[in-house]
């Protein structure tokens, strides 16, 4: 359970002290410890009893002897008889058990048994005749050496009033909840750069990958090429349809020229010219044909 700190800041006079932090045992004594961190606050308004606002700001240490303690809290009367708790009216003991036995202890005033209300003092030693007596609900955090003894080094009259006054100028409280939720923003901050910083190295990985395949690819289509020159060279020289029709019309002429040729070659073989008497015979056989230089010649 985390325990809650509140704040006072102190002036004498016109003259601005500083701030002292209490730790309060909402452990022990939780209700006690919610009177008081409440009239730190303001938080519970105007009192419906007394129509005076529930807050401890403005009011004074209507009370201090030296190498005791100093007591404040009467919001109401500003003497030490007033005063009046969040719960309307005073409220029962929580806890006596706890000894006061240290300097800085935040303890409840009352007169008597079951009379807490606002009124509260800050002990400037051990008070052991006053254990059992008065719950002790707090403790100073910070601020006992530089603000808390300088407010018990002020002159106080035959009654002990402080001649100059006191004043709880600020009061409120530190909400430690607000720096732990603060701590989880910055560890969700961190979790999610890290998710972003993971995203990137998966991202360039796959960009890794994709490269590397494309490399692998070229690799493959280089060995293709090599591997079978041919085929490639006629994927990459495809004809078109007008040069295949081209080149079929070229192969048919030049096998007809050379079925023509071959048999003109084997038809001269077959018939030979024959000349007989002047008479020279051509072809099959059906025409003849006299040479008039032969014929004149006989």
């Amino acid at each position: 359970m985390v325990r809650p700190r509140v704040f006072f800041d102190f002036a004498i006079g016109a003259d601005l002290v500083g701030r002292v932090i209490f730790e309060l045992f909402n452990d022990t004594v939780p209700k006690t410890a919610e009177n008081f961190r409440a009239l730190c606050t303001g938080e519970k308004g105007i009192s419906a009893v007394s129509q005076c606002p529930l807050y401890y700001k403005n009011s004074i240490i209507h009370r201090s002897i030296g190498d005791f303690m100093i007591q404040g809290g009467d919001f109401t009367k500003r003497n030490g008889t007033g005063g009046e708790s969040i719960y309307g009216g005073n409220f029962p003991d929580e806890d006596l058990s706890r000894p006061l036995d240290a300097e800085g202890l935040l303890c409840m005033a009352n007169r008597g048994p079951d009379t807490n209300g606002s009124q509260f003092f800050i002990t400037l030693r051990e008070c052991p005749h006053l254990d059992g007596k008065h719950v002790v609900f707090g403790r100073v955090l910070k601020g006992y050496e530089e603000v808390v003894k300088k407010l018990a080094e002020v002159p106080v009259d035959e009654k002990y009033r402080p001649k100059l006054p006191i004043v709880i100028l600020k009061c409120g409280e530190l909400e430690l909840r607000r720096a732990d939720r603060s701590s989880d923003v910055e560890l969700k901050r961190s979790e999610r750069s890290s998710k972003r910083r993971k995203a990137r190295s998966q991202s360039s990985g796959s960009e890794r990958d994709r490269r590397s395949q494309r490399k692998k690819s070229k690799h493959r289509t280089s060995e293709i090429v090599v591997g079978d020159v041919h085929q490639t060279e006629l994927d990459v020289h495809k004809e078109t349809e007008e040069e295949y029709d081209a080149r079929l019309e070229r192969e048919e002429r030049e096998r007809i020229e050379a079925e023509t040729r071959k048999e003109l070659e084997r038809l001269g073989r077959e018939i030979p010219s024959r000349k007989e008497g002047g008479v020279r015979f051509k072809g099959r056989g059906k025409m003849k044909f006299i040479d008039p230089e032969l014929h004149r010649r006989q």
